[in-house]
């Protein structure tokens, strides 16, 4: 399961570290390239409405294998693309074929949990965090040594593909399938249960993508810290966040996944709320620590709340959460911050970022879990 996490997150790392040389290639200038990071949207949304209709309906081994090789093949055609639409194209189909493969590697990973009896999730995502960082060193190594994006690519997705079939068949299968027709499986999901779930991970979603898109740019241009200062900090936050959640686990077993949650998002909240009214470079970087360690005990529990509901297969319940997840992610943090920003300053814009943790711990106690 961990090598499926990594498959996912690499490419990612990997990508972000060669975005400059990809952008030289295909000769795309800063409106086109944000065009080019703009349209791939609609694979995001044809891809997930795609997975919600099979999850529950096709295996989950089936479609994470599946999409992990279709993001292996299509990450290094994509660093091959020489021309404007081409990259477009590549990026749309990566995004498509990652949602095809994210829903049923989430309702594996629940279905491993749930055979050990357990907290896993947060190792799991931590898995994902140090995909992430590895991916982004190779990246940053191959750069320097000169090799073509592609190269790269072709490499990594070749080792990850031979170390995807040596295992694959010791995969898990979600033993939760669902039955019945398409009409009976949507209507399991959107019920009165599922409801503070999905908008936790809208919450969710706001929150860590809010962190990833502004993090840099409020350290660097707010703070008049620098570039360099802006990079750093964004480092700092991810490699925090992914560290902590070796500990997620842990502390759910020992504290109950509610209680996980309320106590890691007022820790965020917090920490994050008086660094941003200190005026000062540090306080900046540190706030957004903060905001990842705290953070870090939130996604876990909300993939774990939405797998354990009763009437629904694990795949089900994932696709609930991306279903939220993905406006708050993909529309309201970059759009209702970037507004928020124009009229008021951007650091009074990421006060919006608090007041989304907030709501996180109050809807932690509206929800049902079924397993305790």
């Amino acid at each position: 399961m961990a090598l499926l996490y990594v498959i996912m997150s690499m490419p990612i790392g990997g990508w972000a570290a060669r975005v400059p040389d990809v952008r030289r290639q295909v000769g795309a200038d800063d409106a086109l390239w944000g065009l080019a990071n703009t349209i791939p949207s609609a694979g995001n949304i044809i891809g997930l409405c795609a997975i919600v209709l099979l999850a529950g309906r096709v295996r989950s081994r089936l479609l994470a294998v599946a999409g992990a090789g279709l993001v292996l093949l299509t990450v290094p055609l994509t660093a091959l693309s020489t021309s404007f639409p081409s990259v477009v194209l590549g990026l749309t189909t990566w995004a498509l074929v990652a949602h095809i493969m994210d829903i049923p590697m989430g309702a594996l990973a629940l279905e491993v949990q749930r055979r050990y009896r357990r907290p896993l999730m947060g190792g799991f995502d931590a898995c994902f965090g140090a995909g992430t960082l590895i991916g982004g060193v190779t990246g940053t190594f191959s750069a320097a040594l000169d090799v073509r994006p592609w190269m790269q690519f072709a490499v990594t997705s070749g080792v990850l593909a031979l170390c995807l079939a040596a295992v694959a068949r010791w995969l898990p299968e979600d033993s939760s399938k669902g039955n019945g027709t398409l009409r009976m499986s949507l209507r399991r999901r959107f019920n009165r249960r599922m409801l503070p779930i999905t908008a936790m991970a809208f919450l969710s979603g706001y929150v860590s993508e809010s962190a990833i898109l502004w993090n840099a740019i409020y350290v660097s241009d707010t703070m008049g810290a620098g570039s360099v200062a802006g990079g750093m900090s964004y480092t700092a936050a991810a490699t925090a966040g992914t560290v902590a959640l070796l500990a997620v686990d842990r502390a759910t077993a020992r504290l109950g996944i509610v209680r996980v949650v309320r106590m890691s998002t007022l820790f965020a909240a917090a920490g994050f709320g008086v660094c941003l009214v200190i005026s000062s470079p540090v306080a900046a970087v540190t706030g957004f620590v903060l905001l990842a360690v705290g953070m870090s005990g939130v996604n876990p529990s909300v993939y774990t709340l939405a797998g354990s509901q009763e009437g629904l297969s694990s795949s089900e319940g994932v696709s609930m959460v991306e279903i939220g997840q993905m406006p708050g992610a993909a529309i309201a943090a970059p759009a209702l911050i970037g507004a928020l920003s124009g009229a008021i300053g951007l650091r009074l814009a990421l006060a919006s970022i608090v007041i989304a943790v907030l709501l996180l711990s109050v809807l932690a106690g509206r929800v049902r879990y079924a397993n305790g």
